[in-house]
């Protein structure tokens, strides 16, 4: 059952509990750790959607019995529900999206149980989860850019700042099953950075052994995507005029521009701007396929990464 919090629980509960969680090296409790005051941020907002679910039940109710006036709204919002769908008023106001689209009445409570789980175990287990569920945060841009923060703030030694990082994936190789914040599995978590799940692949599949992707057989448009661990690199200049070694090692990494795939995630799959979260780079093929591929594997002048973006491919957070 999901119980509503009272008013003073930022003040209070919230601070002690904060205050006992175990943090990732280099951060000081004693400062303002930016993916604590990202959680405090979901909190509130899911405190306000609840309280607007609560009050919209009641007033259900008591239109019903005869002992308040049934408006216009009210009226509709009934007649929603009994068609399992959502009442307006529980993901917009003034016309601002305020929660989570989801067409069926059904879907939309279980994402509310799934992210109550999610929230309520990230602040109370005294830890944060190996793997946080993307899907479930109502500003997953504002987690992900909480999460490069805090690597800056690791990197405070080498004088790293926000200006001069950018955000560095890569794919790991287990998936973590299921729509929701429900972890049942234990792997190493990076010392640095976020892990995310929840993502779908659509327009292609992935292989986890390469890494790689590769051509979509199954009927099925979506594939569950693997967990995806999310960090910082500083792109500032090196000081002085010290220059890397030419060839061999200490050679500068290849831009992944050249061999990668931007693949964007969307919140939804109505893909637009408003709902595009952030981008990842994914490798089309392997460096031994891209020098044996030519011109009768694709179409002249076409680059790997081109022919996937032609295709659509895209990471969702939900399928519908």
């Amino acid at each position: 059952m999901i119980r509503q919090l009272p008013e003073n629980f930022i003040e209070q509960d919230y601070k002690e509990k904060l205050s006992a969680m175990q943090l990732p090296r280099g951060l000081d409790p004693a400062k303002n750790v930016p993916l604590s005051i990202f959680l405090r941020q979901e909190i509130e907002q899911f405190q306000v959607v609840l309280d607007i679910v609560r009050k919209t039940m009641t007033s259900m109710v008591e239109a019903i019995d005869g002992t308040t006036t049934m408006t216009a709204e009210l009226v509709e919002a009934i007649n929603k529900v009994f068609d399992a769908r959502v009442p307006t008023k529980w993901q917009h106001q003034g016309g601002a999206e305020i929660s989570w689209l989801t067409p069926s009445l059904g879907g939309w409570i279980k994402g509310l149980t799934d992210r109550h789980y999610q929230l309520n175990s990230w602040l109370c287990k005294g830890s944060r989860p190996i793997s946080f569920w993307l899907t479930g945060f109502y500003n997953p841009q504002g987690f992900l850019t909480a999460a490069m923060q805090e690597v800056t703030r690791q990197h405070s030694e080498q004088k790293w700042s926000l200006d001069s990082v950018e955000p560095k994936t890569e794919v790991q190789k287990e998936i973590i099953g299921g729509e929701d914040g429900r972890i049942e599995k234990t792997f190493q978590v990076p010392s640095e950075g976020v892990c995310i799940h929840g993502l779908y692949l659509e327009g292609a599949a992935w292989s986890r052994n390469e890494k790689k992707l590769e051509d979509q057989t199954s009927k099925d448009p979506f594939q569950a995507f693997p967990v995806i661990h999310v960090t910082a690199q500083s792109t500032a200049a090196p000081e002085g005029n010290q220059r890397p070694p030419a060839g061999g090692r200490g050679k500068p990494e290849q831009h992944p521009e050249r061999t990668h795939y931007s693949c964007p995630i969307y919140k939804y799959p109505k893909r637009n701007d408003k709902y595009l979260i952030t981008r990842v780079w994914l490798r089309p093929d392997s460096a031994k396929d891209d020098q044996k591929k030519g011109s009768d594997a694709l179409p002249v002048g076409m680059k790997p990464q081109a022919n996937w973006k032609l295709k659509g491919v895209a990471l969702l957070c939900t399928k519908e």
